[in-house]
């Protein structure tokens, strides 16, 4: 088993990282770290509550992540990463990294955005459908791939994925 490695999955909420990281892990025979998932036990467990709350447990989730991910040794690592604070702190797992990043049409991210169901905490539900499009645009507008210096994978989410291809070829890379 390949020890002190993880594939970290970027790109635009929406654009398919939570899919295309639970079916990679599972392919890899690793566990998902998912942020998401650490996000929406911390409103579970304190509540859900405004956009400053929401950024607070946000903030705790990504510190919980990477906890998690430092304790793992291994993992595939999914999260919407802030690229001022995530290269850094990636960086001190002090391990190989795969980034595969999710590449996906901005309007189909809109789509995929507005017809997602997420927990409440989220406050997705607060957003119009002309908020989720002008959100998108932000998004879409800042820098794509963390590029953390190690190999990185571009994915088209937009159109199915071969995951075994994938692992496949993560496999190679961190095996090289």
């Amino acid at each position: 088993m390949i020890d002190n490695a993880f594939v970290v999955v970027s790109g635009l909420p929406a654009s398919g990282k939570s899919t295309l990281a639970r079916r990679l892990a599972a392919e890899l025979g690793w566990s998902v770290i998912d942020k998401d998932a650490i996000l929406e036990s911390l409103y579970d467990s304190l509540g859900v509550g405004d956009q400053t709350w929401r950024h607070r447990l946000s903030r705790a989730s990504d510190d919980i992540l990477f906890t998690l991910a430092a304790r793992a040794r291994h993992a595939v690592l999914d999260n919407w990463w802030h690229h001022d604070t995530a290269p850094g702190r990636l960086h001190r797992l002090d391990a190989q990294i795969v980034e595969v990043h999710c590449a996906c049409d901005p309007a189909l991210v809109a789509e995929r955005f507005k017809t997602r169901t997420r927990h409440p905490g989220h406050l997705d539900q607060d957003l119009t459908g002309e908020e989720i499009t002008e959100r998108v645009a932000t998004w879409a507008a800042l820098p794509g791939p963390l590029r953390l210096g190690g190999p990185l994978l571009t994915i088209d989410t937009g159109q199915p994925v071969d995951i075994t291809a994938l692992a496949k070829e993560i496999d190679a890379l961190l095996l090289g």
